[in-house]
């Protein structure tokens, strides 16, 4: 082990970080930080973690939902938590990946570059715009090396209900009804394993500092995934339309170019190749047939 390079992983049990740590536990000596270790938004849940030379931060509360009614529950996690974490790096002299999210708003150009105005259209999305001022403010004045990953809608095996394609694929197998309040909504779907070799590769990145876009480059509409879903499994999805939620991003598709550039990376998966995997799992895992 002595000879691996020893990354810590904040938000290990998550979707991201324990497909991360299961695919790379091999390659490094990976410390795995989560809820069990305390609440990190609290400053001496971090006095007793190992000094790791990589921090993969991915651990907030991301409920979009909840954060509209408890926005300041949210933010003050979210912050707070970071900062502790970027105290770790200051003081190990830590290099951190950091997992941001969509950020641009409701109108901006299509495919979105990195350089596209930042906004902040719910309490989830304006806590990672001040967490990555905070890690630009770290980078520039207390010289931790950071990369801001930007993925735009992730999606794979194993992912909670509460997200669009997981829930699509379980209801169809179960055979129970969806709500789906647009079906126009379009969205850049990039699988999780592309996100995991996005994050490994950023890893060995010698940059100071560099934000990029994760995603697949390309926009689907809801009902096209439904119809692939559909041709998968041979089975109609029943569908109750819902009132339109409020203030909804109609498209986003990621301008790619920049990751491509810094780290070598593109996506491998085309999104009928990833629903096919995600329904593979579900039926070798869930017993569905």
């Amino acid at each position: 082990m002595k000879n691996k390079k020893k990354i810590i992983v904040i938000g290990a049990k998550g979707f991201i970080g324990k497909n991360f740590c299961k695919k790379y536990k091999k390659k490094f000596n990976i410390v795995e930080v989560s809820r069990q270790h305390g609440n990190l938004a609290i400053e001496k849940s971090w006095q007793n973690l190992p000094k790791a030379k990589v921090m993969i931060q991915l651990a907030n509360l991301n409920s979009i939902e909840k954060s509209l009614s408890s926005p300041s529950l949210l933010i003050k996690n979210n912050i707070n938590l970071l900062l502790n974490a970027l105290t770790y790096c200051r003081k190990h002299n830590c290099k951190m990946i950091y997992l941001s999210s969509y950020v641009y708003g409701k109108n901006p150009i299509i495919p979105t570059p990195e350089s596209q105005s930042i906004v902040g259209n719910n309490p989830y999305a304006l806590s990672k715009i001040i967490s990555e001022e905070l890690i630009n403010f770290y980078t520039n004045y207390h010289n931790v090396n950071s990369i801001i990953l930007r993925p735009f809608n992730v999606y794979g095996y194993g992912q909670s209900k509460r997200f669009l394609i997981s829930n699509i694929i379980s209801c169809i197998l179960k055979k129970k009804k969806i709500k789906i309040n647009d079906f126009n909504i379009s969205r850049d779907y990039v699988y999780i394993d592309d996100i995991l070799t996005a994050i490994f590769k950023s890893i060995y990145v010698k940059k100071k500092k560099l934000v990029l876009n994760i995603g697949s480059g390309k926009s689907f509409k809801i009902i096209e995934i439904i119809k692939i879903v559909e041709r998968f499994v041979n089975k109609k999805l029943f569908i109750e339309k819902t009132k339109q939620i409020r203030n909804p991003v109609q498209k986003t598709r990621a301008k790619i170019s920049m990751a491509k550039k810094y780290l070598n990376w593109k996506p491998k998966f085309s999104l009928k190749n990833g629903i096919k995997q995600i329904i593979e799992y579900e039926k070798k895992n869930r017993g569905f047939h």
